[in-house]
């Protein structure tokens, strides 16, 4: 009973909050648009470089891990051990498959900082797709020299339709985005 009359005393402030805060919402820009546009333009300045630059660092050290076997040789850390038993505890399909997605990321990112592609007969020419396909490749013929791991053509194939996949939603994206910016013109 006392909780309801604390909450009836409460009441009339919460509400006053909620419409205040729903107010100040309802003029603030959508967060979803606005995270739409930071991502369909060009970053300004160069050091955003350091986004696509980490992310393929991070995917050498996803990609380059030795299976657990070959690091319990070397006597690695514990904390390594467990990762790469993670890593590799899943089958052996769907290890091919993760390719697409973490490739696709390589290639927006790339496409967000370089520039998107503006048609499709100037792909072999861009930039990011250069980039990204070639650590694609380059990412899967390195794992030559790593203990128990071996390069494979099916993951060089996921790796560009990976890198396909994401420089075309890439554009898509920047196509909708920049016809949203673009005020609309009648014909009279």
């Amino acid at each position: 009973m006392a909780c309801l009359e604390l909450f009836e005393k409460v009441k009339p402030r919460f509400q006053a909050k909620a419409y205040l805060c729903m107010t100040i919402n309802a003029s603030s820009p959508n967060p979803t648009r606005s995270w739409l546009q930071f991502w369909s333009r060009r970053p300004s300045r160069k050091t955003w470089a350091a986004l696509p630059l980490l992310y393929m660092l991070f995917l050498q050290f996803l990609t380059g891990l030795p299976k657990p076997e070959g690091l319990r040789e070397f006597d690695a850390h514990e904390l390594l051990l467990s990762f790469s038993e993670e890593i590799f505890d899943y089958p052996f399909w769907l290890q091919d498959l993760s390719h697409l997605p973490l490739f696709l990321v390589l290639a927006w990112l790339w496409s967000w900082f370089l520039g998107p592609i503006e048609r499709l007969s100037s792909t072999l020419s861009n930039r990011a797709f250069l980039l990204s396909l070639g650590y694609g490749i380059f990412n899967e013929m390195i794992q030559a020299f790593i203990p128990q791991r071996f390069p494979s053509l099916g993951d060089v194939a996921m790796n560009a339709l990976g890198v396909l996949l994401g420089l075309y939603l890439h554009s898509l994206l920047c196509r909708t985005q920049k016809g949203r910016r673009k005020p609309s013109a009648r014909k009279t």
